[in-house]
Order: structure tokens, then sequence, then C-alpha cells
């Protein structure tokens, strides 16, 4: 059977189809707490949990505990919910096999298996595959694909977000998609029910993230070669270097002459503005508007030779960053460097 994703579990579950074993596992934790979570809340009446719903973390039990907790019958309810919170850190899971290939149809077994994968070859495994149980994996995003997941995300909450605002979101959570989703609820929740499109202003007011003093607001001062916002934004880094460590803003810096070398490139080898535009998104870039508006004027300051250039001297800094051939400094003093050799 194929892994299902989040929205294919919550889909059946929404729809009162219980499966008999439920293996949530994977780097990214968020999606499995979602599941796990809904399963918990969902799986039967508050009134029924006390007797027939059991919670347990894996460093406190082992596959045959978990597997005589799976055993039981339930108590005067439909069904048994067994959550195995931190399942791989249980010791002998393996040991459930047995009882998950003869498992009762009665009980609901869910393991949150977080930060890593049960090995597809182990006979638990393939015994719950057998089962018709229902296996989910999850991957750990990159930096560049956060803020779509952060649109996604706020769609399926019933409302939008500007890219502006998602590209500030993301700088901040990283890509910690759990982080991220608890921002966009505190959003909401002081905004009220009314809310329709989350604005840079709301997540700069409740999130406490500069509108001024970004990575991105970086990047569109040396888009339009703003030295003297440039070095502001730089000197305002270097008073909050937690905030906004280097490695997040070089990242973002790379990205940004990533696809505006796209831009360039696809502009003067086919001297069309709307082919350009194409690639940028499919670069990553997510709106057309701002597109237009921010690479068509960069494109007459930078050529795709210089973005090139300059693309490369990022990953160069990013490995400084790392500390590679580099002298222990400031991120300032870093960043400063990045910026006037970018500048020239």
């Amino acid at each position: 059977m194929p892994a299902l994703s989040q929205d294919d579990i919550l889909k059946e579950l929404k729809k009162g189809v219980f499966r008999p074993v439920y293996l949530l596992h994977g780097e990214e934790p968020y999606p499995i707490d979602v599941v796990s979570d809904y399963i918990e809340a969902h799986a039967m009446p508050e009134a029924d949990r006390t007797f027939n719903q059991t919670v347990v973390y894996g460093r406190d039990t082992t596959g045959k505990k978990i597997a005589l907790e799976c055993d039981q019958y339930p108590t005067f309810a439909e069904r048994r919910v067994v959550i195995v919170r931190e399942a791989q850190n249980t010791s002998a899971i393996t040991e459930l096999e047995p009882y998950v290939s003869r498992h009762l149809d009665t009980t609901v077994l869910v393991l949150c298996h977080k930060y890593k994968l049960l090995a597809k070859n182990t006979r638990l495994y393939k015994a719950i595959d057998k089962a018709g149980g229902a296996i989910m994996e999850t991957k750990a995003l990159y930096d560049n694909q956060m803020p779509q997941w952060i649109s996604s995300h706020a769609m399926k909450q019933g409302f939008a977000i500007e890219d502006k605002a998602a590209d500030l979101l993301a700088e901040f959570v990283g890509t910690n998609m759990g982080d991220a989703a608890a921002a966009i609820e505190k959003i909401r929740s002081a905004v009220g029910p009314n809310l329709k499109t989350i604005t840079a202003d709301m997540v700069s007011e409740n999130v406490g993230i500069s509108k001024e003093y970004n990575a991105f607001e970086l990047r569109d001062a040396l888009f339009k070669r703003d030295r003297a916002k440039a070095m502001r934004i730089v000197k305002a880094f270097g008073q909050n270097e937690k905030q906004y460590p280097v490695q997040a803003v070089i990242a973002a810096l790379y990205n940004g002459f990533d696809h505006l070398f796209t831009y360039c490139f696809v502009r003067s080898k086919t001297q069309s503005d709307d082919a350009a535009v194409k690639a940028a998104l499919a670069a990553g870039e997510r709106s057309p508007y701002m597109v237009q508006k921010n690479f068509a004027p960069a494109a007459k300051l930078y050529s795709a030779t210089q973005c090139m250039r300059i693309t490369q001297l990022l990953a160069d800094y990013d490995m400084r960053s790392k500390g590679y051939n580099w002298p222990e400094t400031s991120n300032r003093d870093m960043l400063v460097d990045v910026v006037s050799r970018i500048l020239g």
C-alpha cells in the first residue's frame, strides 16, 4: 500500500473510518502530531476515554507491553485506542509484530515514530502494511519550500496570507511547521473571526518580526543597489545575531539572486518578459506580480553573469559561516563583507 498523506488520513477519519494501526513516521513531527491529536480527540466520546483510551510514551514501555494494551477489548464502547508517543524510543518495538499480524478490529493503535523512519524491511512494517494499516511518511521541508507550506496551511484554515507575510513568517520560524502553525493561530486569535487575509503588518504586530529589518528587505535593497538601506539592515542584524542568524540571511539572499539569475537569463535569451516571469515562478517565486515588481527593475541593474557570480559568492560565504576557511567573526562583519562585495 502506498504511503498516505496527512490530508488523506484526516479525510478518512472525518468520515468515521478508523484503521487498526497507524504508523506515523519520519523527519517532520508536525503532521504526526496533527493526525494523532485528531484521533485522540475524535475516536470516541469523551465519556468513553477513561477506560478505553491509553496514551503512553516510548521511553516508558516496550513492544510487548504495548501489545498487551492493544489486546484488551473496549469497555462499553465501540473501540479502544492506544497512542504511543515518541514511539521511536520504544524498547524492542518490533515485538509488536505478532499482535499487528492478528490485531483486534476493536483496537486502534497509533505509533508516533518521530524524526526517523521505521525501516521498511522490518517484519513490523510489513505486518502493518498487510493488516491494512495507515502509513504516513513525513519529510522535513527545505527553506525555500516553507513559504508555500505556510500559504497552503493558511488556506486550509480558511483564510489567505500575503506572499510577503508568508516570507516573513518563514524567515522567523525556519523550517519548523509547528512553530509556523502556532504563529498563524496566534494571529487568527488576535485578529478575530473576521480575518480574511494575513498581512505583513499582522505578522509584525502579533509575532514580533520587524517589517523593515529582515532578510527579504535586505534582498530588495540589494536588488535596488541601495547601499545605505542594506547597511542599515545589516547593522540591525548585528544587534540581534540570535534572531538573525547569518546562515539564514545568506540562504535567503542566495535564493533571491538565484531566481533573479533565472529571470535575467531567460529574458536575455527570449526577449520575453512573460517567459522570464514564468521561469522565476518555476524556480520558486510565488507571485507574478511580485516578480514583475522586484525582478524587472533589478534586471536593469544586474546581468545574468553578475547574478551567477553573486550566487557563487554567497555559496562560498555559506560555507564560511559554518566555519570553513574563515576566522571567527560576528554576523555583522560577515554580512558587511558580503554586501560590499555584491554591490562592488
